[in-house]
């Protein structure tokens, strides 16, 4: 992982947008050997900021209470921007994730007309490999996305590479303990061969849980004597069911015979019987055909007929989405010839320099022109806020979705009730019709016919709910039967997967205690020798030591006795814990970017020439140096540009207050 790029957003000292451009690219750290960007800045100019900026964007309030957040960050508001009447202010960092994909932390405070923090929120956006667009998500928990950025970046880990050069020494004075610990075993990979070891043991209880579970041939037995009754109680109940569907097809013959004699008698009484039996007989035909209708309908398509105006809806969103992405491509496409000639311009050294507000009104005045020699247009307003953030094929799917209209269902629901309250009016119409033929006798079969059928209906419910519930006892059943058998045949093969989870367990433990003699003694070794490359007073030790049970560096001189680091002086301390980061990192399995504020303050002329000629240049790919003008002098500015890709300046401005980031280290090293 190396960082990619800082912006900061009227953020503390930074007025305006303020950026720095970190990226080495991969062919001029393998081929040129430079892996140094080199930031240069007098007091007060904005130096550890930048360092802070890096950690919170990372970690945030990892590490701090509410009070000390609150003290900390009531400031962070420039005080020019605060004055004009601004109450926002951002960092953004990008990292080149050694995966390939890029990633965007953005955290953005706002203020009230008092200064006082009113809210911060965090978002991050990850790129895919070769995507100029990627998926964006505010942070809304942050234990979650804590997890998530710890899995590439570990926050114990920050203090081993981002760190303030005069305060290195704090890593010897806490290296026994527990969060230095924790550091240390996940930048040396340990706490990833425990984290294997945790799992196997995982493994192992899920086997003999398994094994546990498996049953003999006679409990299977049992459950097939229980399936066999169920099975002969479901065979007895649809055989009565069978009955009473006979019974009932038996009476509703009779009942049809019964109405046709009566409907014949009424024939007799006069014609305006039987146009009303006519009228009677096609309101049936009618309310069969449209309930056929209405089930058909609901079986196919009730989905999107209840979906209908959601689905319309949707339509409608995406498509203005859709538009505004593509005005606003089709506008900045028409910029994108100014943005670039005016981005070369900037590249020209100017003489005397523009303040950042001079370069913006000539930045925002040249596009005006530029607009208006073009004909271009303003930038185009957002028909619809774009909420939707979907992949072509999902799109076209979406879009593509009929729209069916539920007024068809309505129509159908709305005609048979008005067939079922004819065919009632008629049968009343029948009933009390003036007759010369007796029917009174039929009236009370059709009746007596009628309550005989309900009774078998009900009946009828009641004997298909309980087949229903004995089936799906029978399916349970079969499934335990289904799975105890499995148990029963699969217990040896279960003993067997047991005795080799078992096996390896042992096997991978013995393998992580070696492993982890291994990378002390790695550590240890590459402790000693940077520790005697940077040390001037090399004899004075006579062993180095790394314990492996607690984590920590022995030093001891010629005769054997043991030397107190506490007591060494603070720059001998910072070439100690320098050569602790430089072990642990050259045995860690992370691919970290180191960030060091003013490493050389504190030290003399021999130290600071080892650190430049032998540290700095192979400890990371990507080495971010913010220093003062009293550190890297002209005497080591050669020797650093070798190894240096980029350097800026942070120019502060006594009069208006605030710091602007140039090109160049003082006045050594120029673009």
């Amino acid at each position: 992982m190396i960082i990619k790029k800082l912006l900061l957003y009227n953020y503390k000292t930074y007025y305006g947008q303020q950026g720095l451009n970190l990226h080495i690219p991969k062919s001029v750290r393998e081929e040129s050997s430079k892996n140094i960007i080199l930031i240069g800045g007098l007091n007060g100019a904005g130096k550890t900021t930048i360092l802070k900026a890096i950690h919170y964007a990372l970690f945030g309030q990892r590490g701090m209470s509410p009070s000390e957040h609150k003290r900390l960050f009531s400031n962070v508001l420039n005080n020019t921007f605060f004055d004009e009447g601004g109450r926002e202010c951002s960092i953004s960092l990008t990292l080149d994730m050694d995966s390939g994909e890029e990633w965007d932390l953005i955290t953005k405070w706002t203020f009230d007309h008092n200064k006082n923090l009113v809210r911060e929120n965090r978002e991050i956006t990850v790129r895919k490999p070769g995507m100029s667009l990627g998926k964006t998500a505010n942070v809304e928990n942050i234990a979650a996305y804590n997890r998530y950025i710890d899995k590439m970046i570990p926050y114990h880990a920050a203090p081993f590479f981002i760190f303030d050069g005069e305060e290195i020494k704090e890593i010897i004075l806490r290296q026994n303990s527990n969060e230095m610990k924790e550091a240390i075993h996940k930048i040396s990979g340990i706490e990833a061969y425990k984290q294997l070891i945790s799992d196997l043991a995982k493994l192992k209880t899920s086997v003999e849980s398994e094994l546990a579970k498996a049953v003999n041939q006679s409990a299977v037995t049992s459950l097939e004597k229980k399936l066999s009754e169920i099975e002969d109680e479901i065979k007895i109940a649809e055989k009565k069911r069978e009955v009473l569907i006979a019974d009932r097809r038996n009476l509703d013959q009779l009942l049809e015979e019964a109405k046709t004699t009566r409907n014949n008698k009424m024939l007799l009484n006069s014609r305006s019987r039987e146009v009303i039996i006519s009228k009677q007989s096609q309101v049936a035909a009618e309310l069969k055909l449209t309930l056929i209708n209405l089930n058909q309908q609901m079986k196919e398509k009730v989905v999107e007929i209840i979906l209908a105006e959601k689905v319309f809806s949707l339509q409608n969103q995406l498509r203005q989405e859709s538009d505004n992405r593509q005005r606003k491509l089709v506008y900045e496409a028409k910029l994108t010839p100014y943005h670039s000639f005016f981005n070369q311009l900037l590249q020209h050294p100017i003489h005397p320099p523009l303040s950042t507000e001079q370069l913006f009104q000539l930045k925002e005045i040249g596009e005006e022109l530029w607009k208006k020699e073009n004909n271009i247009q303003s930038s185009p307003r957002p028909i619809a806020k774009e909420i939707h953030d979907l992949a072509q094929s999902d799109y076209n799917y979406l879009i593509a979705l009929p729209r069916l209209s539920k007024n068809t269902v309505i129509k159908l629901v709305n005609r048979i009730e008005e067939l079922q309250l004819s065919s009632n009016e008629i049968e009343l119409e029948l009933r009390s019709a003036p007759e010369s033929v007796d029917i009174q006798d039929e009236n009370e079969k059709i009746e007596l016919l009628t309550k005989k059928i309900g009774v078998l209906d009900v009946k009828n419910r009641s004997l298909f709910s309980k087949i229903n519930v004995l089936k799906e006892e029978k399916k349970n059943q079969q499934n335990n039967i289904t799975r105890k058998s499995g148990d029963a045949a699969d217990s040896e093969q279960l003993k067997s997967r047991l005795a080799t989870v078992t096996k390896l367990e042992k096997a991978m433990q013995q393998y992580v205690q070696q492993m982890t003699q291994m990378k002390a003694e790695f550590i240890k070794e590459e402790f000693a020798r940077m520790l005697l490359t940077l040390f001037r007073k090399q004899e004075e030790f006579g062993k180095i030591e790394f314990d492996i049970n607690t984590y920590t560096i022995r030093l001891y001189n010629e005769r054997q006795q043991e030397i107190s680091i506490q007591d060494r002086s603070a720059g001998e301390m910072q070439m100690i814990a320098s050569a602790l980061i430089w072990a642990l990192t050259k045995a860690s399995d992370l691919s970290l970017p180191m960030v060091i504020d003013t490493p050389l303050g504190r030290l003399d002329s021999y130290h600071r020439n080892h650190l430049i000629n032998h540290y700095y240049k192979n400890l990371s790919e990507q080495v971010i140096i913010l220093s003062t003008d009293t550190e890297i002098t002209r005497e080591y500015v050669d020797l650093m540009k070798k190894h240096s890709y980029k350097q800026y300046m942070l120019d502060y401005n006594q009069e208006k207050k605030y710091t602007v980031i140039r090109d160049g280290y003082f006045d050594f090293i120029k673009v």
